[in-house]
């Protein structure tokens, strides 16, 4: 995900003080150890995110070249016996150039509605996440930046089965094979989506079950009703449809509104 400008300013505004301090120093090898320790962070934080910034193409790909080359040396700097000078040259290009370079592309970026979707697809998710969870829906959030609404909502599907994956594994299988078997006693649709070799007893086993047979079974085992059941297959069905060919043309409030509905239905359902 794209580093908000605060982030870059604070970065900038870090950059500009050491240099300041470095100034003091002049061409003296004597560096108080503090200054080389923030010198090279501040390297190290800089050469995180430029491939970012450089994915997300809003910033000029020269100026991003230049300061990752200072930022090398930089950082090379900052672990021998350098100058105050040399280690100040280093960080003069991008002391002067990264707030109109840098900082202010990223504010501009932050301001389109295609990143305000974004952050409110992810905010839409009020239940605590796992890391893996918290990726898919960070892929969702970026692909609505590039208008990406199906890949989107395919994203974000794949977040909840890992959720209900994660869920089902907490519970035990040997609860998920009960609950299938209660399941199955019962008649009509959607009880009849389930089969007998919903029964197992492993993750690979679990992950090659279809997505409609776990929420059906899942009624049983985490205890919500027909109504959710129904709301969840709705959100399955637009997962299909953004997957497949066909006339479906979600928009960005169509996501945002698919991703409530996922955190309300699935996510703040099962644990």
């Amino acid at each position: 995900m794209l580093p908000t400008s605060d982030a870059l300013e604070s970065l900038l505004t870090r950059a500009k003080q050491l240099s300041g301090a470095l100034g003091k120093r002049g061409a003296s090898q004597r560096i108080q150890p503090a200054l080389k320790t923030e010198a090279g962070a501040i390297a190290r934080e800089w050469l995180s995110v430029s491939p970012v910034l450089r994915e997300a193409a809003i910033c000029e790909g020269a100026k991003l070249d230049q300061y990752d080359a200072d930022m090398q040396g930089l950082l090379a700097g900052s672990a021998v016996h350098s100058r105050a000078s040399a280690l100040r040259k280093k960080l003069k290009a991008f002391v002067e150039g990264a707030s109109g370079a840098v900082v202010v592309p990223l504010i501009r970026r932050a301001g389109s509605s295609e990143q305000v979707l974004a952050r409110q697809i992810e905010a839409a998710f009020t239940a605590p996440l796992t890391s893996g969870e918290a990726t898919y829906v960070d892929e969702a959030a970026r692909c609505v930046t590039v208008a990406a609404y199906r890949a989107a909502m395919i994203m974000l599907w794949a977040a909840g089965i890992a959720h209900l994956h994660t869920a089902i594994e907490s519970r035990g299988f040997p609860a998920f094979i009960k609950a299938v078997d209660s399941t199955q006693t019962r008649k009509g649709h959607p009880f009849s989506i389930v089969k007998a070799d919903a029964k197992v007893s492993s993750r690979p086993e679990l992950q090659r079950l279809p997505d409609a047979a776990l929420l059906v079974v899942s009624m049983e085992l985490f205890g919500y009703d027909l109504q959710v059941y129904q709301e969840l297959a709705r959100l399955l069905g637009q997962r299909n449809d953004a997957a497949h060919p066909g006339q479906s043309q979600p928009g960005g409030q169509d996501v945002q509104q698919f991703a409530a509905k996922l955190n309300n239905n699935l996510f703040t359902m099962v644990s």
